[in-house]
């Protein structure tokens, strides 16, 4: 990564601005007519969800979004820009994908995130955001306050995220672009700023390049016109082409905690409809009373009350219309009467517990508010929660009073996870089935060594953690149950292969009899996906452990794994025992050959998705017999085989609609 550039962060007149021309022949638009707008570029990438690059390089990593631009406008995959470890629908159709859960709002699209600081705190009015690659994922953007104060109940330090913008994703287009969408008016100045992004409509990784900041230091009494002078087109030769989104959020924050005043003052307009339906529910009780009247019915005696004619339906058919509702829109219910009260604080509507869309406003005080409401909660998403405010005193206390039917847990990236909180999932939690920890930098081995006691686990991600291999054969040898296990980007397991003899021998299965603890026969134990991307101490004998043992195995990533070498035979015999793969990375491996594709072909015809970026030794005539053979393949990528080339692509893409071949370039 290049180093941050002298003028980072700088001040620009009305007149320098209007038609300046930056770094590399960047025109810029006329700058806000205000003399003091401070341009910045990013300084730090303080966080992140996931990124294709490791923590020991430069290559592919969130770190390369800080500074100015090293790429723009240039466009295509370059190794200095800040790459994302997903792209497209892939990961979620494949056999690891997790089940989504129940009552996650539409407007929730976001996969990763990429948090970033400024050396200047502003006021945001503008800001541009430079994608050389598969543009189009950006989907929402917040500021941060970090200086609110502290909570006088709690000790805790209190900070505030606005979002400023928030959109859809769109379809890529092949050109670099600067993306500056229209921001919302931000109430303080912000030195820190977070995109999230959807993959969904990617066609391969997007590439960001870096993020100027353009704001001032005292707040803008007419935001309205500055924002409109600042959302203008600006081309650089064709090429880089600044789009515009159109597409706006327009919801509002809703606290998770019942607070009916604060409710009434930011939905003012609720008093007149409340007041007309009032008015047409007293008509509807005259009407009602008149009938009995005229049909004697007098012995029959209509109870009043202020629940509308909700009182008058069933609790079941209740429930069900409730159950379409999203967690805000259930809290806010909650205020309307006692009646639907009762049903929305009804622990049967919280059975599964989506707060990752809401991570913004989950602090201890919402834990505690939700606590009654989940004696029967079965799976919980607290993933990207890092509010200050949410400590492990509140994750504590409900998991120790809703743990005890917990399956599902998702608690990825997330702050408050370290060596207390694994102890109390550990000890609340015995019939956890799934667990996810992803980038949770904060727990050691300590932490880890408690997981061996959740013998139930069937699904652990352990992405980007600090994983010993002592701790996880501890959690191998308790859990040969697991049927999901990601090891991606696990630094820590310098010993991979001894790792890999232990899931042969504790989650294998041979010849249909199952060779585990008695107590744990199950028909359905049986290692399914396993991630090692990035494993680079796995050779092939510890590979040779793993299919020989676990040949019910649908999806494998051994990408980047660079102590793998196809003269050991290692691929073609794991294609030989493993003929239910329906997901096989092989991605940057120098060695894969033609003979490789040529086993996977005859092998492996329920696969599904093939990655053999970087394989310099295959031809297009093995690759073309795999697209021949494996019928049901629907992404197949080729990125810098040099003996494929585009033509021969093009072709294929005719002759094989089906499958969307990927083939990734620079310029």
């Amino acid at each position: 990564m290049a180093a941050l550039p002298a003028t980072n962060a700088f001040t620009i007149s009305a007149s320098q601005a209007a038609g300046s021309t930056g770094d590399k022949g960047l025109m810029r638009t006329e700058s806000l007519r205000n003399p003091n707008i401070t341009v910045q570029f990013a300084k730090e990438v303080i966080d992140f969800s996931s990124q294709y690059g490791t923590e020991t390089s430069i290559s592919y990593t969130a770190r390369n979004l800080a500074g100015g631009a090293n790429i723009f406008p240039s466009y295509g995959d370059f190794t200095q820009a800040c790459v994302f470890r997903t792209y497209g629908p892939w990961w979620k159709k494949a056999p690891s994908a997790r089940k989504p859960f129940e009552r996650t709002p539409k407007t929730f699209l976001s996969d990763d995130y990429i948090e970033i600081t400024f050396a200047t705190k502003v006021y945001p009015i503008k800001l541009d955001i430079y994608e050389t690659y598969n543009p189009g994922a950006i989907v929402r953007i917040l500021a941060c306050d970090m200086n609110v104060g502290t909570d006088v109940d709690t000790g805790l330090s209190v900070c505030q995220w606005v979002t400023l913008w928030q959109g859809r994703p769109e379809e890529s287009t092949r050109q670099s672009r600067i993306f500056s969408p229209p921001l919302k008016q931000c109430p303080f100045p912000t030195e820190l700023l977070r995109l999230e992004l959807c993959h969904d409509l990617a066609p391969y990784y997007t590439d960001l390049d870096c993020v100027q900041l353009h704001g001032t230091t005292e707040p803008v009494t007419n935001f309205s016109c500055v924002r409109l002078h600042s959302e203008q087109f600006y081309v650089k030769d064709g090429d880089g082409v600044n789009v515009m989104s159109t597409m706006t959020g327009a919801l509002k924050d809703l606290s998770l905690e019942p607070n009916p005043k604060e409710f009434n003052t930011e939905n003012q307009y609720v008093s007149k409809e409340i007041k007309q339906i009032t008015r047409e529910k007293d008509t509807g009780h005259e009407e009602i009373k008149n009938i009995k009247q005229t049909n004697n019915l007098d012995s029959v005696t209509y109870m009043q009350s202020d629940n509308g004619f909700f009182d008058l339906l069933p609790g079941e058919v209740i429930q069900i219309i409730l159950s379409n509702m999203d967690l805000p829109g259930l809290c806010s219910m909650a205020q309307t009467c006692r009646l639907l009260r009762r049903h929305c604080c009804d622990s049967l509507q919280y059975i599964e517990l989506n707060l990752q869309p809401h991570w913004t406003q989950v602090t201890d005080a919402v834990m505690y508010s939700l606590l009654k409401r989940c004696s029967h909660l079965q799976r919980l998403n607290l993933s990207w929660c890092k509010n200050p405010q949410l400590t492990i005193n509140g994750v504590d206390a409900f998991m120790q009073f809703c743990g005890r039917e917990l399956t599902c847990l998702y608690i990825s990236t997330c702050k408050f996870v370290n060596n207390d909180c694994l102890m109390s999932v550990a000890q609340y939690c015995p019939n956890l089935r799934e667990l996810d920890i992803d980038s949770c930098l904060q727990v050691d081995s300590t932490g880890f060594s408690q997981l061996k006691n959740l013998l139930q686990l069937q699904r652990l991600n352990l992405y980007r953690t600090y994983i010993d291999t002592m701790s996880l054969t501890a959690i191998i040898r308790s859990c040969p149950n697991l049927q999901h296990l990601n090891l991606g980007s696990c630094t820590c397991l310098h010993f991979m292969d001894d790792i890999a003899d232990e899931l042969g021998k504790n989650c294998r299965v041979m010849n249909g009899v199952y060779l585990v603890p008695d107590r744990f026969h199950d028909s359905k134990r049986k290692l399914k996906s396993l991630e090692l991307w990035r494993s680079r101490s796995i050779s092939h004998e510890g590979l040779l452990r793993i299919y020989t043992n676990c040949r019910d195995l649908e999806e494998i990533d051994l990408g980047w794994c660079t102590e793998l070498k196809s003269r050991t035979s290692c691929f073609v015999e794991l294609t030989q025992n493993c003929t239910k793969l329906k997901k096989l990375f092989l991605t940057a491996n120098r060695t894969v050959c033609d003979e490789d594709l040529l086993a996977i072909a005859k092998h492996c015809k329920d696969m599904e998705q093939l990655d053999i970026l970087g394989t310099r030794e295959v031809s297009a005539f093995a690759a073309q017999r795999i697209l021949e053979n494996c019928k049901k393949l629907i992404m197949f990528d080729v990125s810098f085989c040099s003996g494929i080339d585009f033509p021969m692509m093009e072709t294929w893409k005719k002759d094989f609609p089906h499958c969307e071949i990927k083939k990734s370039y620079q310029n």
